[in-house]
């Protein structure tokens, strides 16, 4: 079983701020690349080639540290943490045992991108040896510590993903380097909704969805907080001040049953993110969070498992340019700036195989109290 680590009284929760476990991380890293053999010899060299195998062991430890992450809060069974019952691994087994644990992910119309090549394509550019899996999945097992945990002194707690949000910038640098992905401190989100949500739900208090997007997503930290926000307002009629001292809680607002709550979360609150994999996480974690809420309401039953969660809770987090989208750019301009992004499958840019879910239909929800039917 993973440690329990002790944390200093006062500090983050968050184990991916904990710079023992991010150097672990980084050690695995290196074990996985030191073994990556390639599916063709189109590979690059020299020092090209170390950053290409950095690259792909960097892709494959993120997964396992996303699966780890669903495991712990008991969104999947276990692979990667214990072995199933009446089922053991070895270590020849240990790559396909990782590409199972990467599967389960993907059992939600909104996570099926987090292996989906165009979205994440350093997974699909080479393949890490069995033994280096094998080591990998018996330091899950044996000696890192839990992702799940409470909110303590106001950090986020762990089912709003911020630790798998966090730990992307750290195995993939180039995204920090070549996208600017800065994750946003939990306390900087409080701030940036405080000055800007929080007053527009004071002033437009009618019967629409308050609309809320986020042009840069990242992984989706201002994205989950914003549904906290929301899901105040919708079902107390009010919200309260997170980051502005001596400001008073806005009031007044309509109070919804739990399941039109959740249906104006979904229907208002968007995000488009210029990277896939990036797009893919936010995604995840945003599936996740508003369906730990409807379970919590009792709109799907407890406890929560990602392969339980109604189709219709897909996020609108877009994979687009946000400075072009909407400004006319045609489809053959938008593909000169972005080839890898213009026919990508769940894009923002209107495609003719695509389009976003219908806003959930609440009759497919309990009504508080009532036994929950499946959608």
């Amino acid at each position: 079983m993973p440690h329990s680590r002790n944390r200093r009284a006062g500090g983050s929760p968050n184990p991916a701020e904990d710079p023992a476990f991010r150097r672990a991380l980084l050690h695995h890293v290196d074990r996985l690349a030191a073994t990556v053999t390639y599916p063709n010899a189109d590979a690059p060299r020299g020092y090209a080639e170390r950053q290409h195998r950095q690259h792909i062991a960097a892709a494959w430890v993120y997964l396992s540290r996303v699966a780890v992450w669903a495991e712990d809060h008991g969104l999947v069974p276990p692979l990667l943490r214990r072995n199933p019952a009446s089922v053991t691994r070895n270590r020849a087994s240990s790559l396909l045992w990782l590409g199972r644990a990467f599967q389960q992910l993907t059992v939600h119309p909104a996570t099926q991108w987090l292996l989906h090549p165009g979205c994440n394509p350093m997974l699909w550019a080479g393949t890490p040896s069995p033994s280096a899996c094998s080591d990998l999945i018996d330091w899950w097992a044996t000696e890192a510590p839990s992702l799940a945990y409470p909110s303590i002194n106001g950090h986020p707690p762990s089912i709003t993903g911020w630790p798998i949000g966090d730990l992307l910038t750290l195995l993939s640098p180039q995204r920090r380097t070549g996208n600017a992905l800065v994750q946003t401190p939990h306390f900087v989100a409080d701030l940036i909704l405080d000055e800007t949500l929080i007053p527009a739900a004071g002033t437009f208090r009618d019967n629409q969805p308050l609309r809320l997007i986020d042009p840069a997503a990242g992984t989706g930290h201002v994205l989950i907080h914003a549904v906290d926000y929301v899901w105040q307002w919708y079902t107390t009629g009010r919200i309260t001040i997170h980051a502005v001292t001596g400001r008073p809680p806005i009031t007044g607002g309509t109070v919804y049953p739990p399941h039109e709550a959740i249906r104006r979360i979904l229907a208002g609150v968007d995000g488009v993110e210029l990277d896939p994999l990036t797009a893919a996480v936010g995604r995840l974690r945003m599936t996740v969070y508003v369906a730990h809420l409807m379970t919590q309401a009792r709109l799907i039953p407890a406890p929560l498992r990602l392969a339980g969660i109604p189709a219709t809770v897909t996020p609108r987090i877009a994979v687009g340019d946000a400075l072009l989208l909407g400004t006319g750019v045609t489809r053959a301009e938008y593909g000169r700036l972005h080839p890898h992004l213009v026919d990508l499958p769940g894009a923002a840019f209107p495609l003719a195989d695509f389009a976003w879910p219908a806003d959930p239909d609440p009759t497919g929800w309990a009504a508080p109290g009532a036994a929950p039917r499946p959608v």
